[in-house]
């Protein structure tokens, strides 16, 4: 996930070593779109909607968890991006990793400190206390994903989840890329592909949950390899030129899949089998096209749909999504469910209540996280001048 809510500056650069970089503001939209998607479905809280419209709002905010699996293609399509333009620096794995680590360590251990310490020993905020819920020490090593899928009920970092798998996929990655080229990644990727929808189908068969479906980076991990292919396109120059030339017809395309995969999967209903065995898969696919359409069209100039993803709103919510990410949580159970509690308000409440909850609650956490990033986060990326990668300096 960090990767996708990283800087606004990426770098690009083709296999043959001619430097190709360029600023993509539509990545910078895309995240946007995924973080306002997770929040959207973390926040709504409505449940047995009355009437056909509060009904299909409902089913909307539902599908919002897609949101993750669009941040998993652009990392995939990010990360694998600087590792493939770094891979013969001298300072290979030191820049990636100290850059990785100024980025996500310091909102991250914070917020965990200020939910299970700070918050309870001033007794503003109890919570879900550690040995109530043990699971949620997994947080403090990136593991909560293989470990509270066991557990009943959320702890404090419900959404966590999805970071452990981000840096779980750090941390292996690098190791992988560093003995990769660009035509071999894709190689690689495409087995990952096609692995990941028997692993989703043998857990089920054997009668695992749909949660540890979910969450188990291995039933993941086709996401982020769909995003590495398509940095791998883009670093091919024939490859590159084809995708360029073809914007429109790559575009109908990711259109087809997505809605094919809609058809065949409840629309991504994501607790149902067929949703989790192919429908993670169509969702990747489709994505990993857009993705790759985005940044080429960001990298030649062409002009199309991705202009809409340039705008400035757009832009500055994803700049602001890593933040937005960690803290619409604990915004919506320190502050917002207890005021509901106060105000003799429920899950049964009317939609307009519901749509209200949700747009106050996107709206503090989007000033959150910019007062986080401005005040906070920014001192510690400052600090990235000194993990550049040798060869690019």
């Amino acid at each position: 996930m960090e990767s996708a809510v990283s800087s606004s500056r990426n770098a690009v650069e083709s296999s043959n070593d001619t430097a190709m970089k360029a600023h993509m503001p539509a990545l910078d939209g895309v995240r946007g779109i995924a973080i306002l998607l997770v929040v959207m479905h973390n926040l709504n809280f409505l449940q047995g909607p009355r009437g056909p419209i509060a009904h299909l709002a409902v089913s909307w905010f539902d599908r919002g968890w897609i949101g993750v699996q669009l941040f998993f293609v652009l990392s995939g399509f990010l990360i694998s991006g600087i590792l493939l333009d770094s891979r013969h620096a001298p300072n290979y794995y030191q820049s990636f990793f100290g850059r990785r680590v100024l980025r996500i360590f310091p909102l991250y251990y914070t917020t965990v400190l200020l939910m299970l310490v700070i918050l309870p020993a001033l007794h503003i905020w109890h919570g879900f206390s550690v040995s109530a819920h043990p699971a949620q020490l997994g947080v403090l090593v990136f593991l909560s994903n293989w470990i509270e899928p066991f557990f009943v009920g959320e702890g404090s970092f419900p959404h966590f989840w999805s970071l452990a798998v981000e840096e779980q996929f750090y941390l292996l990655w690098p190791f992988i890329v560093y003995r990769c080229d660009p035509k071999q990644l894709l190689k690689l990727c495409g087995a990952i592909v096609a692995v990941a929808p028997v692993i989703r189908w043998g857990l089920l068969t054997a009668g695992y949950s749909d949660e540890v479906v979910y969450a188990f980076t291995v039933c993941r991990m086709d996401a982020l390899a769909i995003g590495a292919a398509s940095a791998a396109v883009l670093r091919i120059p024939a490859w590159r030129d084809w995708v360029t030339n073809n914007v429109s017809r790559l575009s109908w395309t990711g259109a087809g899949i997505l809605l094919f995969g809609a058809a065949v999967s409840h629309v991504y209903n994501e607790t149902l089998p067929m949703a989790q065995i192919f429908g993670y898969s169509f969702l990747a696919l489709a994505f990993g096209i857009f993705v790759l359409v985005a940044a080429s069209a960001d990298i030649s100039g062409a002009p199309g749909w991705p202009k809409w993803l340039r705008g400035a709103a757009l832009g500055r919510v994803g700049l602001y999504s890593y933040g937005m990410y960690v803290l619409h949580i604990p915004i919506r159970d320190i502050v917002g469910l207890p005021l509901l509690n106060a105000w003799g308000l429920d899950d049964h409440s009317s939609l307009a209540i519901d749509l209200s909850f949700i747009l106050i609650g996107t709206l503090i956490s989007f000033a959150l996280a910019a007062a986080s990033y401005h005040f906070f986060e920014i001192h510690f990326l400052r600090l990235k001048r000194y993990f550049v990668p040798a060869s690019i300096r």
